[in-house]
């Protein structure tokens, strides 16, 4: 079967700081992962890591140095026009910071809408349903459409970043770090709310954090980051068999568990 989407051998690195040839600062070194149709993966990882870089050329937002992406099987490199716009309603994206992903000065209407528009067929009152279905679908009341993210608490404006990410019904959705700045209960709500969307459409979903909790409750399987480098992996069963140092020591930090998130 091929996968939704593939990294083979991926690396990544950037120019080096400071005066003169300093050494160029290697990020990612040779990243191999395979997300399936319905799959839901943890990348799990210290700030640092690499993680968010990895996001970034999941998605086409940059190259990658060494290896490539694939769609379906498709470099990502050799889409041509259709193809990539098949790609962007396909794969989408909830960052950490909900409100640098918005217009501070369009409605959040407008802000559900625009994906609508731009990747998809519908139009007018079809278009509009959509807008209110999908802040009901994160427990958002359909009536704040008209207001702007400003007068939107926090945990508001990352609904709003999540229901932007699902307007086209993607196949997958990588959340970057995107609940925690949440409070627990309100993480819970959203992952439940994740896990119920998958099971009703076959969504799949890849959740880069730093919470072994989070990964736990969420993923069918943890893939371990460590300085660029893929380290550890285990399907996400009681007692979640890590054994690399860098994956211990995510899972000894953990504190001890919130409510209604298991520890």
């Amino acid at each position: 079967m091929t996968a939704l989407l593939t990294a083979r051998g991926l690396g990544k690195a950037y120019p080096g700081a400071g005066w003169g040839r300093a050494a160029p600062r290697t990020v990612l070194t040779g990243i191999d992962l395979s997300l399936m149709d319905g799959e839901c993966v943890a990348l799990i990882g210290r700030s640092g890591s690499g993680k968010s870089t990895l996001s970034r050329l999941l998605l086409g937002l940059e190259a990658p140095d060494d290896g490539a992406v694939l769609f379906r099987g498709a470099p990502l490199a050799g889409l041509d026009r259709d193809g990539r716009k098949a790609f962007r309603a396909a794969v989408q994206m909830v960052l950490q910071d909900p409100l640098s992903a918005v217009n501070p000065r369009h409605a959040v209407g407008r802000i559900l809408a625009e994906p609508l528009r731009h990747l998809t067929d519908l139009a007018g009152p079809a278009r509009a349903a959509r807008v209110g279905e999908l802040l009901a679908m994160v427990g958002l009341d359909p009536a704040l459409a008209g207001r702007l993210p400003g007068q939107l608490s926090g945990g508001q404006v990352q609904r709003v970043g999540l229901a932007r990410a699902l307007a086209t019904r993607p196949a997958l959705v990588i959340l970057d770090e995107a609940v925690s700045n949440l409070d627990a209960p309100r993480q819970v709500d959203i992952l439940d709310r994740l896990a119920g969307l998958r099971r009703r459409h076959g969504t799949a979903f890849l959740l880069i954090t730093h919470d072994v909790r989070l990964a736990r409750r969420f993923a069918d399987r943890v893939v371990v980051l460590s300085e660029g480098r893929i380290v550890d992996e285990a399907p996400c069963r009681p007692g979640l068999a890590l054994s690399h140092p860098a994956a211990r020591e995510l899972i000894d930090a953990v504190l001890p568990a919130s409510p209604g998130v298991p520890g």
